[in-house]
């Protein structure tokens, strides 16, 4: 019987061109021999997904345990994620090592930072390997990507290799998505690196900022509650946040810097030339008395100069806050509750709440009704209910007055947005949980200085 004529390597190439969005089928059609996996392994990397932040809602995980934080999504932590993400993760760097010039292929990627694999019954963790120690070598040499979604979501405090990235990381970025808690050096590596005449896509998902040590190191958790200013504003609607003169000194490490949203990419975007951009995306975990409100209203102040700043080319806009699963609790909520924690929520926290909701909505639609946007056609507002249904915990306070007229004299959204649900159970990040011991704890506290 005669062998069948092997198909030409140009055709190869087209079919497996078409197969790149299917990337099953493309795996299977490269075991067939060598030669087809060689001429087809850069299409099956053209789109590279090793994530697990991107799965939702997680109702396996959900539970009575888990009241009153009934929903579990999967880009909270690294706990809720398939088991085979670490080992496929450390294949694909492996890979990488194997042979750098793949790298040059990977247009699309998407990565979840945890760094770790954990056991689901016991919760005992496996080592970083050596491969894991490459991480920020392949990350650097990804230097075709340019759709990155990348989440940080890893609980480990005390390894120093992940502080370690490069100064230089993903410079043909044009579509940015980060998610979970970051160093600033880790984004700011990756903003400084791309051509912000060239991003056409911003998007910030409950983004925060993991906080840090004088010295640069992360901070525990057990300091940032001995030592968190968590002051409320005289004046939350004209609150400057951090200051220049504080965001300065965290410059130049002289003094700490606290978890909470992460403006940082806002404000280093904003200072350069965007002439691409056309959506942005920012969307924030429920707000915490527990954490430092200057960093929530510094991202108020940062969202809204961002979209003043890019207002010749945005066509779009999505902000969404989080809404915790106690912001409004249902009577069988409040009956399970004792009366402090009743008081708590209703004497404290919704007012709080409102009072931010509504700082957020009149800095920003102060710009959308003041700008000229030639090209906005959607905005999108989610998560605001409490500005229609709480009030501030001022005694005298008209300001609702003026945030309400905002809304009905903006051209982009109407009332309706403030009826909108967002139930979210993901927390701020607080810090790093690892054990301190109380000597070593008390010689932090004296070196974080706070203005």
């Amino acid at each position: 019987m005669p062998a069948t004529p092997a198909l030409p390597a140009d055709v190869l190439l087209l079919v497996f061109e078409e197969l790149a969005g299917y990337p099953t089928t493309l795996a299977k059609a490269g075991s067939i021999s060598r030669s087809w996996r060689t001429l087809s392994l850069p299409f099956l990397l053209k789109d590279v997904d090793l994530s697990s932040h991107n799965r939702g809602r997680l109702p396996e995980h959900e539970g009575p345990n888990f009241a009153p934080f009934r929903i579990v999504m999967s880009d909270y932590s690294d706990r809720y994620r398939p088991r085979s993400l670490v080992p496929r993760q450390r294949a694909f760097l492996q890979l990488m090592i194997d042979r750098p010039e793949l790298a040059i292929h990977v247009k699309s990627f998407a990565w979840t930072l945890v760094w770790h694999d954990t056991d689901e019954f016991n919760c005992a963790r496996d080592e970083m390997n050596g491969i894991d120690f490459r991480t920020w070598e392949v990350f650097g040499r990804l230097c075709s990507v340019t759709h990155l979604d990348l989440a940080s979501l890893h609980q480990i405090g005390y390894e120093p290799y992940i502080w370690q990235n490069p100064d230089t990381l993903f410079p043909a970025v044009t579509h940015l998505r980060l998610v979970g808690w970051m160093s600033r050096g880790l984004v700011r590596a990756i903003v400084d690196s791309l051509d912000a005449s060239k991003l056409v896509s911003a998007k910030f998902d409950y983004l925060q900022d993991e906080g840090a040590l004088p010295n640069g190191k992360p901070i525990p958790q057990d300091l940032v509650w001995k030592t968190r200013e968590s002051r409320y504003p005289d004046d939350i609607y004209n609150d400057e946040g951090i200051s220049d003169e504080l965001w300065n000194r965290q410059e130049r490490g002289e003094v700490a810097i606290f978890p909470g949203p992460m403006w940082l990419p806002l404000r280093l975007l904003r200072s350069r030339t965007m002439s691409s951009i056309t959506h942005l995306q920012v969307s924030l975990s429920p707000f915490s008395d527990l954490a430092d409100l200057r960093n929530d209203i510094t991202t108020f102040l940062e969202t809204a100069a961002f979209v003043r700043s890019s207002k010749d080319t945005l066509k779009s806009i999505s902000i969404t806050l989080g809404e915790a699963s106690y912001l409004f609790p249902t009577e069988e909520d409040l009956r399970g509750m004792c009366g402090t924690s009743r008081h708590n929520i209703r004497g404290k926290y919704q007012p709080m709440c409102f009072d931010l909701a509504s700082s957020f909505l009149r800095r920003l639609l102060a710009v959308l009704n003041e700008e000229n946007f030639q090209h906005l056609t959607q905005v999108d507002l989610k998560g605001f209910r409490i500005v229609r249904t709480g009030a501030s915990g001022r005694p005298v306070d008209r300001s609702t007055d003026l945030t309400w007229q905002y809304i009905r004299d903006c051209p982009f959204v109407d009332e309706e947005f403030t009826k909108t649900d967002n139930t979210d159970c993901r927390q701020a990040f607080s810090g790093y949980d690892i054990y301190i011991p109380l000597e070593e704890l008390n010689e932090m506290e004296q070196s974080v200085t706070l203005l």
